[in-house]
């Protein structure tokens, strides 16, 4: 610390009173926010929320803006969090729903990752598996499923029309320096039209190596389902076409691109 602040405790007392205004206006801002939630609850009717108080397009919007005006020694993965957990608590408010985990791979790195994109208001609940995991939102219905991408069993072929579940986010959204897999957010339909960055698609192919050259977008996993075929999982961006070589080819959902961290 500062020389001349240890010797200065009424500098010391001023600055503590601005911090201590700060959290006070902060706190207020929340509960003001509570309020806003309260009123639009109001007006949409809770018969309706449901699947529709999660809007992905709108939360990456936010998460772009906040990156983009974010400024200072303050690290911007902790400031994403904060506001991660402040619109998961709002979205809950709305329309109370669970987040559903696999216990297949690296559970603590999945649940850690869940909770920075979720935050501590919403309950989780775990699986022995990542169908079990996918079953028990589709049964539940207003929930959200954490999944990685690699060794839970081809979890994307249990996704199609008739239960509506499809992939609505890439995690992480942010780089936060710690170890980290490659996992997605599935969810029930939503009632918005979302432009995602990123298209979603699933389809089986003859063999492994198939996909190998393709440049229309990128390959994400390729494994075999439980009807012994390869079911492939790819992301396709905007303009993009799918490879010819997928059969049975269907949308699954997608994501938007990830927040740019600088510095």
């Amino acid at each position: 610390m500062d020389g001349k602040l240890q010797n200065n405790p009424q500098r010391l007392t001023e600055l503590r009173g601005k911090i201590d205004a700060v959290d006070e206006s902060i706190h207020h801002l929340l509960m003001q926010r509570a309020n806003v939630i309260d009123e639009l609850i109001k007006v949409k009717g809770a018969a309706t929320m449901k699947g529709a108080a999660f809007w992905p397009g709108r939360e990456a919007s936010m998460m772009l803006t906040l990156a983009q005006r974010h400024t200072g020694s303050l690290p911007l993965g902790m400031v994403v969090h904060i506001w991660r957990d402040i619109i998961s608590t709002f979205t809950y408010l709305q329309a109370n729903y669970t987040v559903h985990l696999s216990g297949q791979g690296d559970t603590d790195v999945i649940r850690d990752m869940a909770r920075f994109q979720f935050g501590f208001t919403v309950p989780f609940q775990s699986h022995t598996d990542a169908q079990s995991a996918l079953q028990a939102a589709i049964d539940e219905g207003n929930a959200l499923v954490v999944l990685a991408l690699s060794g839970q069993s081809c979890w994307w072929q249990h996704l199609n029309s008739a239960n509506g579940f499809g992939i609505m986010a890439r995690l992480p959204v942010i780089g936060t320096g710690k170890p980290q897999l490659d996992a997605f957010v599935v969810a029930p339909p939503i009632s918005d039209p979302v432009p995602f960055d990123w298209r979603a698609y699933t389809g089986t192919i003859a063999d492994q190596n198939q996909l190998d050259d393709w440049t229309g977008g990128e390959t994400l996993a390729i494994e075999p389902g439980d009807d012994g075929k390869l079911h492939a999982l790819i992301a396709i961006a905007v303009g993009g076409t799918a490879p010819k070589s997928l059969l049975d080819i269907r949308a699954v959902g997608g994501y938007f691109a990830p927040v740019a961290q600088s510095g």
